[in-house]
């Protein structure tokens, strides 16, 4: 692992370094290999999907001590991301996460690090999502510890840590992102956070279309998004030039919104323009072995597979082994 390594120096190396340069990962339990680092964006964009700011305030006998950390959680099977969101920034722990089933989570918890590494690397490339709120109140509390005037505030920093994360109010993250259009994608970005947020999906099924039953095949990238960052997801559109919503409604009507279903979802159903992206910029996560899988669903498609019983089977068990399906 680099240790001791200032931020200026992580984007000096990283500058003219981008992901897609690398091969596809094969093992995603283990991080890259030596002095190859994640692209800049790619970690905003993890930490977007993955990524939660904490504020804790601790009551001791002489003064209340408050602590900050940044956290990025993964399952065991991708515990490699933890690994190269370590090497990037020089700090922090990986291990187990105790609150979720077989899961990791990638720690930062110094101030000096959040100070010198965290900040200036979010400053330099901030978070798309309403989550960058919760980032500039973490943030605002980091620079109050920084000066020592944290001790004599320690009430306003219960405020601040009231509005955080959950409890921040669904107007103001609705507000927040609608303030921030038209919100522009970088690819690296995209490559991330579909990593964290997206799914392969292949439906297989018979239906029924003006009286006449047909099998119905349909490869699809979802990215699903809380209500409140709808406007994250039209942005996706705007990036791949094409797909839709899910419900559908005004997105730029407050109370359409609020009225809508909880999670929200984006259906890209051109699968020629998700498989040239992600050919160019592959997935890091076990998500990748999803990937494959739907190429090869959409292959098998192209080759009326699905005309014979065998070649059906076929289609289903590999569609039966993505996502949640997956054993290996």
């Amino acid at each position: 692992m680099v240790k001791n390594r200032n931020i200026s120096n992580t984007i000096a190396l990283i500058r003219e370094y981008s992901v897609n340069n690398l091969q596809p990962k094969t093992d995603f339990k283990s991080g890259l290999l030596g002095e190859v680092l994640l692209a800049p964006q790619w970690v905003t964009g993890i930490i977007d999907s993955e990524g939660n700011f904490s504020v804790s305030i601790q009551e001791t006998n002489n003064k209340p001590k408050v602590s900050l950390a940044l956290k990025v959680t993964q399952k065991e099977h991708s515990k490699g991301i933890l690994l190269d969101l370590q090497n990037y920034f020089g700090c922090g722990n990986v291990y187990i996460d105790n609150r979720k089933e077989n899961a990791y989570k990638f720690s930062v918890n110094k101030l000096d690090d959040i100070l010198t590494k965290i900040i200036p690397h979010l400053d330099n490339y901030p978070l798309l999502t309403s989550k960058n709120l919760d980032y500039l109140d973490f943030k605002k509390v980091a620079l109050l510890m920084k000066d020592k005037t944290h001790l004599k505030d320690v009430e306003a920093i219960q405020v601040v840590k009231k509005n955080m994360n959950k409890s921040r109010s669904f107007e103001e993250r609705w507000s927040y992102l609608k303030s921030c259009e038209p919100i522009k994608l970088n690819n690296e970005w995209v490559q991330a956070f579909i990593d964290g947020e997206g799914s392969f999906q292949f439906n297989i099924s018979n239906t029924v279309n003006r009286g006449k039953p047909y099998l119905a095949l349909a490869p699809t990238l979802e990215i699903a998004q809380s209500n409140h960052d709808v406007l994250l997801l039209n942005a996706f559109i705007q990036f791949f030039g094409y797909g839709y919503l899910k419900p559908k409604y005004d997105i730029y009507d407050l109370d359409a919104v609020k009225n809508s279903r909880i999670v929200n979802r984006l259906i890209i159903n051109q699968h020629s323009v998700v498989t040239e992206f992600f050919d160019k910029y592959p997935l890091l996560t076990r998500k990748y072995l999803d990937y494959l899988d739907w190429k090869s669903l959409i292959q098998l498609k192209g080759e009326r597979a699905q005309d014979t019983v065998e070649g059906l089977q076929k289609m289903k068990d590999i569609k039966a082994n993505m996502n949640k399906g997956r054993v290996e």
